[in-house]
């Protein structure tokens, strides 16, 4: 029995106690004294270290990794612990797909790289690019042309009315053909003149009855007629004038409804173009070939084209996604969902990795209860900057829901050490470390309750303590 037992405690030293005993093998020497000490020194400080008692310098203590902390007072928390899984936020995931068929000619991103908002990813072939291309080079000839005739009918309209107003001017019909000579305006121009002339031969006739008239020379009833001539001619020379600026207008009208049509067919098709992929550059330059860009900065997380691949409208390309906030899920059970409420903080840790911890919020708790795991889910968002989490890895998640009564004295887990006389910490005394036995309570989060034998304030080995450990473990062998 007695053999079994040094052989465990062997063990035991080995595992705990290795750079340790290295250390301290050097200074507890059995052939020579410790370092800095004489060879006569009195035998009881041996003995002392035998029953549990270092005394180390500072430099002693950072090469053993001890970390010596006061004692704290604290209010336990009541923590409901639950499992998840992070995944990606759809919000900033994206399947990538090309909205017409072509050929995949160039493939210029790299699964897991990381893309800028609107990098090119690939480039298509696409022969629904070459027709629409066709067809907005037709419509902005067209455009064109209509750009010409619009100046053109608007300097007519322009000459129109200003043939007009001159020729109001003239006091008859030759001075306005000698003042409208230079006017190339054809047959209004002419239209006009004619009826000025009729009314000027009308007023002349009127003015000749009249006087007949006066002088009691002619017939009452050839003035009359006289005058409804005068009155028909002026008539005439108005709905002339009126003809033309109704024809200008009208012209005018037309290339100017004529120049919209044509904007419009360019805008539509450049807008099929813009749908189908191509921006102003590719437009610029003619060409057929249609970029696959991503719409936000991310990570390309899955590709599925090679160069030369014919790609139908719609299959995706790439899956981008913006890693830099996940979600994780949480299944809660039923009876803990009233604890929770969004906003609580949650501290987020990746099930076999402890180094990698997280702190994020509740963001959404679902309204409904799975039916067959009982569980509901709780939406955890979290700032992943340095990507340390992935989608599809597993987490326990801590939330803290309340306090557990007032303050009590507690030690971190890693402070407490089991002993044949019981649970110990190691207490530093005087620049002197000794093991102390103490009255345990509740495990809480780490942090353990201690009933009896610390105060608070009293400064203990909060980490590295198993050096001692092993060390005590490896003295006493040597007294069995």
């Amino acid at each position: 029995m007695k053999t079994l037992r040094l052989i465990i405690i062997v063990v035991l030293a080995c595992a705990l106690g290795l750079a340790a005993g290295l250390y301290f093998g050097s200074e507890w020497s059995s052939d020579r004294a410790p370092a800095g000490r004489q060879a006569g020194e009195k035998k009881e400080d041996r003995t002392q270290y035998e029953k549990g008692l270092f005394e180390l310098s500072a430099a002693q203590k950072e090469a053993l990794g001890l970390k010596i902390a006061p004692v704290e007072l604290r209010i336990p928390q009541e923590r409901l612990q639950v499992t998840g899984r992070v995944v990606a936020n759809p919000d900033r995931a994206v399947a990538i797909a090309p909205r017409t068929t072509g050929r995949v000619v160039k493939v210029l991103a790299r699964l897991g790289e990381t893309v800028d908002a609107g990098a090119v990813l690939a480039r298509l072939d696409s022969a629904e690019a070459s027709e629409a291309l066709a067809e907005l080079a037709q419509a902005e000839s067209a455009l064109s042309l209509a750009q010409s005739r619009i100046d053109q009918e608007k300097q007519l309209y322009e000459s129109k009315l200003r043939v007009l107003e001159t020729a109001r001017r003239q006091e008859g019909a030759a001075a306005a053909e000698t003042a409208l000579s230079a006017v190339e305006l054809g047959r209004p121009k002419q239209e006009y003149i004619g009826a000025l002339a009729r009314l000027e031969l009308a007023r002349t006739n009127y003015e000749r009855q009249k006087l007949l008239v006066e002088r009691k020379i002619g017939a009452r009833k050839d003035l009359i007629e006289a005058e409804k001539n005068l009155i028909t001619a002026r008539s005439e020379l108005d709905a002339v004038a009126e003809t033309i600026r109704l024809n200008a207008h009208q012209d005018l009208f037309t290339a100017e409804t004529t120049f919209e049509q044509a904007r419009t067919q360019v805008n539509k098709v450049r807008e099929k173009l813009r749908l189908l992929g191509l921006g102003e550059i590719a437009l610029a330059e003619s060409s057929s070939q249609i970029p696959i860009v991503a719409p936000f900065r991310g990570i390309i997380i899955e590709r599925l084209i090679s160069e030369g691949q014919l790609l139908e409208a719609g299959s995706v390309a790439f899956r981008l996604a913006d890693l830099s906030i996940l979600w994780v899920l949480l299944d809660v059970a039923e009876t803990s969902v009233a604890r929770l409420r969004v906003g609580q903080e949650v501290a987020i840790e990746v099930d076999g990795e402890a180094s990698v911890k997280k702190v994020g919020r509740i963001a959404y708790i679902a309204e409904v209860v799975d039916e067959q795991t009982r569980t509901v889910k709780v939406r955890v968002e979290l700032a992943n900057a340095n990507r340390h989490l992935k989608p599809g890895m597993f987490v326990t998640a801590r939330i803290t829901t309340g306090q557990l009564g007032g303050a009590v004295l507690m030690v971190p887990k890693s402070a407490l050490f089991l002993l044949d006389e019981g649970p110990v910490v190691f207490v530093e005394e005087e620049k002197r470390i000794r093991p102390r036995p103490v009255e345990t309570g509740a495990q809480i989060d780490g942090w353990i309750v201690i009933n009896n034998g610390l105060k608070a304030g009293e400064r203990i080995v909060a980490e590295g303590g198993f050096a001692l450990k092993a060390q005590m473990l490896k003295s006493k062998l040597g007294e069995e």
